[in-house]
């Protein structure tokens, strides 16, 4: 029989911690039950604005169906390690585009603005997106990253880069441009808007064998 088709995903995760600190030597410990999952990259965020308020995005590619990843013990001893008492909602999703905007921040500088909204129409939704790259680089931002989730095609997760804090909080709380990207955060079961430094990634090799890319 063929083999199962490989599936790129990424994840993305919000909660809140004690001590964030702890949240980087955690995964670091569990490498290898990343490897297990499919992990192919991990970057981690902590808010600037919220203390212990913590943004996890994983990259996973993997021959598992989406649910049984969802499902996965791997998660729920992470949160516990780390010291979340309740399951967070976990963004499951693809990348829809990536846009890369003028130099990027020196490595390990780099502050992201992130929601996941509510869109009508995400071919308009990104139509209007290219539109603005002009206005997004002259509020200093970077990169621009749309990802669409899996299980709603109307919801997506907006992620930018920028190069220093005043910027990303700026940014975020500019009604007259942000608002036109983000007016569903923080609406209903959307989480508020994350605005964080870079905090660190894992970056795995990939096993030989499986041909991946």
């Amino acid at each position: 029989m063929g083999r199962a088709h490989l599936r790129t995903y990424v994840f993305a995760v919000e909660f809140r911690v004690p001590d964030a600190e702890h949240v980087w030597p955690v995964l670091e410990r569990h490498q290898e039950s990343l490897v297990d999952l499919g992990a192919r990259y991990v970057f981690v965020y902590e808010s600037i604005v919220e203390a212990g308020q913590v943004l996890v995005i994983i990259g996973i590619r993997t021959e598992q169906p989406l649910l049984n990843l969802l499902r996965s013990q791997h998660f729920f001893t992470w949160f516990d390690a780390v010291g979340v008492s309740d399951f967070p909602a976990v963004f499951a999703g693809e990348t829809v585009e990536r846009f890369d905007i003028g130099e990027p921040p020196p490595v390990g500088s780099e502050l992201v603005v992130a929601a996941v909204t509510a869109v009508d129409d995400i071919e308009d939704f990104m139509h209007r997106v290219r539109d603005s790259l002009d206005d997004f680089a002259s509020e200093g931002i970077r990169r621009t990253l749309v990802y669409r989730a899996f299980d709603n095609p109307n919801e997506v997760l907006f992620l930018q880069q920028l190069a220093s804090p005043e910027r990303a909080l700026a940014w975020a709380d500019r009604s007259d441009i942000a608002s036109t990207w983000l007016t569903s955060a923080g609406v209903g079961a959307y989480p508020p808007v994350f605005v964080g430094r870079f905090v660190n990634a894992l970056r795995m090799i990939e096993p030989s064998g499986r041909g991946l890319r």
